[in-house]
């Protein structure tokens, strides 16, 4: 029999269809939980958390994110030095789909989102991924699926909205995940051989 912890690895998927069923809050917590007992840099546990559950709240966010893409588009020059994808003609079209889209195709309509904030400070982002792959795997164990949302950290673009969200001062997104019942759950994804990506020096 496959050790459960890593066949909860292996079969983890990253879900974007979701039922209209919600996720209560103890659920939300213990998979939360598991977040806090990741590694972190020097025991510092630097993260917070951010629960949405208001789906217009979700709704409303989709719609900035869009928004401050379509900004990010019509001032590339500007942008090009934080965000050099711009210069790639397939991430401009990408972009630009994804922006004008009547779909919410960021949260996907999940019933609930979790930003994962923390300060600028040496190996906290490593620490708080540490804390969103616990939460993920978690979050599959007890039959919930999950997907990170990197266009969360458009939002960072809006002070007014980060001050409304609560993210402290001097903090940032430095993750972003979407919690729900999957409708749908994709196949498993082909992975590379392990002769490929393994070195060994002995």
């Amino acid at each position: 029999m496959e050790n459960p912890v890593i066949a909860c690895i292996k079969e983890r998927r990253s879900i974007r269809e979701y039922t209209d069923e919600p996720l209560s809050r103890d659920s939300i917590e213990e998979i939360i939980m598991a977040g806090r007992y990741a590694p972190s840099a020097e025991n510092r546990q630097p993260w917070k958390f951010i629960v949405i559950t208001n789906r217009d709240e979700i709704a409303s966010l989709a719609r900035e994110v869009k928004r401050q893409i379509r900004e990010v588009l019509r001032h590339q020059r500007k942008w090009k030095r934080r965000f050099p994808e711009l210069a790639e003609k397939e991430t401009l079209l990408f972009l630009n789909a994804i922006s004008s889209s009547e779909k919410d195709n960021i949260f996907f309509n999940a019933p609930a989102v979790v930003f994962i904030v923390t300060e600028d400070k040496a190996f906290y982002d490593e620490s708080c991924a540490c804390a969103a792959q616990n939460m993920m795997l978690a979050a599959w164990s007890l039959g919930v699926g999950s997907c990170w949302i990197g266009f969360a950290k458009f939002l960072e673009l809006n002070p007014a909205v980060m001050e409304k969200l609560g993210v402290p001062e001097g903090h940032h997104i430095s993750a972003c995940l979407i919690l729900g019942h999957a409708t749908h759950v994709p196949k498993p994804q082909i992975r590379k051989p392990m002769a490929d990506i393994i070195r060994w020096i002995e």
